[in-house]
């Protein structure tokens, strides 16, 4: 190892957990100074449990990892956390931390120590994750925070919502318990107390009653994602009656369903402009009517679905919506599919569009040295490039709102 010159070991560090970045800095003097070169340009660091463990038995290697990145570190994550393993890092400040993703270990008797005492190791935080037994009890301290994201905090005291939400400028709020029991109440109705709030994660269930309107009214609120077992039809059909024009996308993941009442509010969603499903069911004539009756309509994915329309009714789409620009048929095994996937008729439907559509293919099981020659059209641009879209849990809504429409 020592013949290894100084740039290879930089590039090596860079992908190696801090866990081996720990050990390594513990071998030799030599390599121990590439180690610590490296933590003293670190942007972001991701420390596990067992980490912080090392670094509290060890006063020189914490004061040599801690001491050399915590001037200059922007993003943490912390996993496995607790108050104990935190309170030598009161030594260190953290200048340039901007954005915390921390993990405490369940502690109901000092959670709100340790919410403290996070606010006082990382006063400057703009985004924080957090997951905890915290009460929210302090949270308001983090003055400068614009996205909070509480998830699994089952200890959330809803008493202090109203000093919370109505003293933060968020942005951007998550209180998500994947479906648990955990029943927020009327005290919910305080998040929107914060007016500059853009963007709300939840559990579906909190969202019934005078929750939901109020949110819609916000002035600057564009986005509210849910994750949904029960009340995805009844929460889309509140859009629907009371803001149909100011959908301009709708993403569900295993969330569709083949839903008749879903499939008949989006037709009222005349301004939407993108319409996604992943692994879900659609049946093909509840597509082809919500297509037709979307004339903005400029993205359609359809991905990983448990069963595909068959060609002629997509090509059958493409006519239907004039506007629409990408077609995502990404992670559908098309090419072992039982219907053949025939490309006879694509080459008319294009003949007619005023722009282009882009037709995504990644990960289909077409080849492209097979498929691009066969469909070399002048209205037609083909990929074989993954989409990247937000797909973080399954069974979930996501609703993109336009602030500018009716």
């Amino acid at each position: 190892m020592e013949k290894i010159n100084e740039d290879i070991w930089i590039n090596i560090l860079g992908f190696l957990p801090m866990s081996d970045q720990l050990s390594l800095a513990q071998v030799t003097e030599s390599i121990c100074s590439y180690v610590k070169y490296h933590w003293n340009h670190l942007k972001s660091v991701t420390l596990t449990g067992d980490d912080l463990k090392s670094l509290d038995r060890s006063e020189k290697l914490m004061q040599e990892c801690l001491g050399g990145w915590s001037g200059s570190v922007q993003v943490l994550n912390l996993a496995g956390c607790c108050r104990d393993l935190l309170m030598k890092w009161t030594a260190y400040s953290f200048p340039h931390l901007r954005s915390l993703d921390c993990h405490m270990d369940y502690n109901l008797e000092e959670a709100d120590e340790e919410t403290l005492l996070l606010t006082e190791l990382f006063p400057l935080l703009t985004s924080l994750t957090l997951s905890s037994s915290t009460t929210g009890c302090h949270l308001r301290r983090w003055r400068q925070l614009k996205e909070l994201n509480l998830i699994w905090c089952e200890y959330l005291d809803t008493d202090t919502f109203e000093e919370i939400f109505s003293s933060l400028k968020l942005t951007k709020l998550t209180l998500l318990y994947y479906g648990y029991n955990v029943n927020l109440g009327e005290k919910v109705l305080d998040v929107t107390l914060c007016s500059t709030l853009e963007e709300l994660i939840i559990d579906d269930h909190h969202l019934l009653g005078a929750f939901m309107p109020l949110l819609m009214d916000l002035p600057h609120f564009r986005r509210l994602v849910f994750y949904t077992r029960d009340y995805y039809e009844h929460l889309l059909g509140m859009v629907a009656r009371r803001h149909p024009l100011k959908v301009r996308s709708l993403l569900f993941n295993d969330s569709f369903w083949s839903s008749e009442r879903v499939a008949e509010d989006i037709l009222g969603m005349t301004n939407l402009r993108r319409l996604v499903l992943q692994e879900d069911d659609i049946d093909s004539q509840q597509l082809h009517a919500i297509c037709q009756r979307l004339p903005h309509l400029e993205e359609l994915h359809l991905l990983q679905m448990r069963e595909l329309p068959p060609p002629t009714r997509l090509w059958n789409l493409i006519c239907s919506c004039p506007e629409l620009r990408i077609l995502n048929l990404s992670s559908n095994k098309l090419a072992s599919s039982s219907v053949e996937f025939s490309w006879s008729r694509l080459p008319k439907v294009l003949l007619n569009r005023s722009s282009p559509l882009t037709l995504h293919l990644h990960n289909t099981g077409f080849l492209p040295e097979k498929v691009l020659p066969a469909m070399n059209h002048g209205n037609l641009q083909i990929s074989f490039k993954p989409v990247h879209l937000n797909i973080w849990s399954s069974r979930f809504v996501e609703i993109e709102f336009s602030p500018e429409s009716a």
